[in-house]
């Protein structure tokens, strides 16, 4: 019986962090990443990193990498260049997902070009040569600003049974893989343990859990209304052990080299898969068309003006007030707040939960409200 080998496909590296991603034939695949991925990110003043899952626009700035820096262009066509020798020497905090290091910052001219495309002042930091970073439950190994691993391995077979689950016209893209492969079944890759790529070998070290930067389409810079593909990957791949919704694999190199497209894929250690559950998952209801209203938002003691339009995340993130979150997508449970007075619209059910809490990511206020946090 004849198999079909399983080859690597495409390979994509991200210069920018949810910037859009260049499409390699080969590239040098190293400890913290492939060459230049997840090298640069958009983060607020404070260090703190910024991403599509909340301005989906970003998807839309191209970078371009120079021998000695990078360019970036904006959906509008405007563009700047930035140097490595232009950054600032001094090591400066940032943070991804609570976990803190240090990058460099650009120089003030080019802040300044980018914060014209957000509502809050931005920065761009640099890496730098030498990553301050590394992996949570793998201290050893260097990471770059990527979400929590260097890699992420995505099968073609996998994303075809996605997009006939849900119908809509999605792109492998919006899943942001590095490396992607084709010839094998669909999630076989759940069962993979190690494999190696051409002379480097992966460790394929956990399912990635996704969140709502899988609805931003590449092409127009927006999220799905019905939140695909997130919301049909819920129907059958989150876990039966928490709340994850998983679509690939998060990895880690062995060794380093160059890989291209049409390495074969060899599966040297497999082990027991995670396992799914399906169930029936509520579409997101579109936000209520009503007249829009002033209202005011007491959170935590303090008095914010909002309105009847926006989602309660968004609209506490445009006041400069940061609560924790995950998914933004109404699953993870990580922008749970008290909602202490007042009417909230959910937009899926479970929003609101019977002890009085709500996610604030799927929640637009109805009235004046009151939440509490913490």
């Amino acid at each position: 019986m004849t198999t079909t080998p399983i080859t690597l496909s495409r390979l994509y590296t991200f210069p920018v962090k949810s910037m859009k991603g260049i499409r390699q034939s080969q590239s040098h695949a190293g400890e913290t990443g492939l060459g230049f991925d997840r090298n640069f990110m958009i983060t607020d003043e404070t260090g703190k990193f910024i991403t599509a899952r909340r301005y989906p626009q970003m998807v839309l700035f191209t970078p371009v990498l120079l021998s000695n820096g990078i360019y970036l262009r904006s959906p509008e066509g405007s563009g700047a260049t930035i140097l490595f020798e232009d950054f600032r020497p001094d090591h400066l905090p940032c943070e991804v997902w609570g976990n803190h290091f240090t990058s460099l910052l650009a120089p003030e001219k080019i802040n300044q070009w980018l914060c014209q495309f957000f509502d809050i002042p931005v920065q761009l930091r640099w890496l730098s040569p030498q990553s301050t970073r590394r992996v949570k439950k793998f201290p050893d190994t260097a990471v770059s600003f990527a979400d929590g691993y260097p890699y992420l391995v995505v099968n073609e077979a996998s994303f075809r049974e996605v997009q006939r689950r849900c119908g809509a016209g999605i792109k492998i893209e919006q899943f942001r893989g590095n490396i992607i492969v084709t010839g094998a079944e669909p999630f076989a890759e759940d069962r993979w343990k190690t494999i190696q790529v051409g002379d480097v070998v992966f460790d394929l070290k956990k399912p990635c859990s996704r969140c709502i930067l899988t609805t931003v389409s590449t092409d127009k810079g927006i999220k799905h209304p019905e939140m695909e593909p997130f919301h049909t990957l819920q129907t059958f791949r989150k876990a039966a052990d928490n709340d994850d919704v998983d679509f690939g694999m998060n990895a880690i190199a062995r060794n380093s080299g160059v890989i291209q497209v049409g390495d074969t894929v060899t599966v040297l250690e497999t082990c027991k898969p995670r396992q799914y559950e399906e169930q029936i998952v509520e579409k997101v209801q579109a936000a209520p068309a009503q007249p829009e209203a002033a209202l005011e938002l007491i959170f935590n003691g303090k008095l914010y003006p909002v309105n009847n339009q926006h989602i309660l995340l968004e609209q506490l993130e445009g006041h400069q007030v940061n609560i924790p979150y995950s998914c933004r997508a109404g699953v993870c449970g990580c922008c749970k707040v008290t909602l202490v007075s007042g009417e909230v619209t959910p937009l899926k059910a479970g929003a609101i939960k019977e002890n009085g809490d709500i996610l604030a990511c799927s929640c637009i206020p109805k009235t004046n409200i009151t939440i509490r946090h913490g």
